[in-house]
């Protein structure tokens, strides 16, 4: 007889964030799934039926609230006829028998990211997940060894799922927006994100565009911050410096697909999907050497300090000078990318719930 697996679908009702992208991903690849061994239906309040059983998924409706009162109060009530699993970060704090995905570790490696009731209250749900009698999946070996390092989960009791290649990857690009920001479609430019996170590491990637080797080469940045927050943030922009804002997933292919570079500085990254994006699409990553960073692009991205400014500089002024540098990473990505798909990440998910479950651990 099949066991039951409750997906935790309060994600429908959140915002267009990354990690809710993920538990979408992740719960239509295991909805899809082939499980003999497994009965498994998303779980969502009255409220988000319609929009759950939209997509195809089997459903199991449970409760009248909604978000998080709903996640806390009403959805434990299935933990007596099954497996509840959630893959954006959250567990309900009654009870045990969950399978949490939790993403990084960051609001403890730099809580300075975070405000205080945000960082407060991650904090508690990192715990409960990994409590004896829960089990939880991260998206590398890397911050699998940071959520043991900070006790969260055991060696026994946490497993590494690694992202699949995100909808921008699957995308037409739309190249309208050269036209908008500007930009030449035949560059060379780079990429990177408008994060003033302090993870994020943007000032070193504003300190080597200040050389006046790269004067000529556009940075555009994408996402919320703008001119108005990096001047906030004591941060010197360079002429160079393109806001794209918000850019649908089309232009952002569009943007990766064209690139010189896609670049993350970051000091902390629990995955870096833009990595797993700029490889399939065909960009040179250049990420640092912090994180998972290293361990997404394997051998297939350039990795450099996230301390020194020159060595970034030095990286994109190679790639301009030395087009067969750029081929190289270009057609390293895309095989690398292949090895990132979402009905690989659902059999890794099942193989380690078949695990925990043999033996006797959930």
């Amino acid at each position: 007889m099949a066991r039951q697996l409750y997906l935790n679908g309060r994600f429908i009702g959140g915002g267009t964030t990354a990690v809710n992208a993920v538990a979408h991903a992740l719960t239509s690849a295991l909805c899809a799934a082939d499980t003999p061994d497994w009965d498994i239906s998303v779980a969502v309040p009255e409220s988000l039926q319609e929009a759950a059983a939209a997509q195809g998924w089997p459903v199991t409706v449970i409760g009248q609230r909604n978000g998080i009162l709903w996640e806390q109060l009403e959805l434990p009530r299935l933990r007596k006829q099954g497996v509840i699993a959630g893959f954006f970060n959250t567990v309900p704090l009654w009870g045990r028998g969950y399978v949490t995905m939790v993403h990084d570790a960051h609001v403890f490696t730099t809580p300075q990211s975070y405000g205080r009731g945000t960082r407060i209250w991650r904090q508690i749900l990192s715990r409960q997940a990994g409590r004896k009698g829960n089990a939880v999946v991260t998206v590398s070996s890397h911050s699998r060894d940071t959520l043991l390092h900070h006790h969260i989960g055991t060696a026994e009791r946490i497993g590494v799922v690694p992202n699949g290649l995100g909808t921008v990857g699957t995308q037409a690009a739309d190249v309208s927006i050269f036209d908008r920001l500007g930009v030449s479609q035949a560059g060379p430019f780079c990429v990177a994100l408008a994060s003033l996170l302090p993870h994020k590491n943007i000032g070193l990637l504003l300190r080597a565009f200040a050389d006046e080797g790269l004067a000529d080469v556009p940075l555009v940045l994408i996402g919320k911050a703008d001119a108005a927050a990096f001047d906030a943030a004591g941060l010197d922009l360079p002429p160079s410096v393109v806001f794209a804002g918000y850019v649908s997933d089309g232009e952002l292919a569009a943007l990766y697909g064209n690139a010189l570079a896609v670049c993350l500085p970051s000091t902390q990254e629990g995955f870096g999907l833009p990595a797993l994006e700029a490889m399939a699409l065909g960009a040179p990553a250049l990420v640092s050497d912090c994180g998972a960073l290293p361990e997404v692009v394997g051998r297939a991205g350039w990795v450099l300090p996230a301390d020194d400014p020159s060595a970034w500089r030095g990286a994109i002024l190679e790639l301009m000078q030395d087009p067969s540098k750029g081929a190289g990473l270009i057609a390293a990505g895309h095989l690398r990318a292949q090895d990132f798909t979402w009905p690989e990440a659902a059999q890794s998910f099942l193989r380690h719930l078949e695990g925990w479950h043999a033996q006797g651990q959930l």
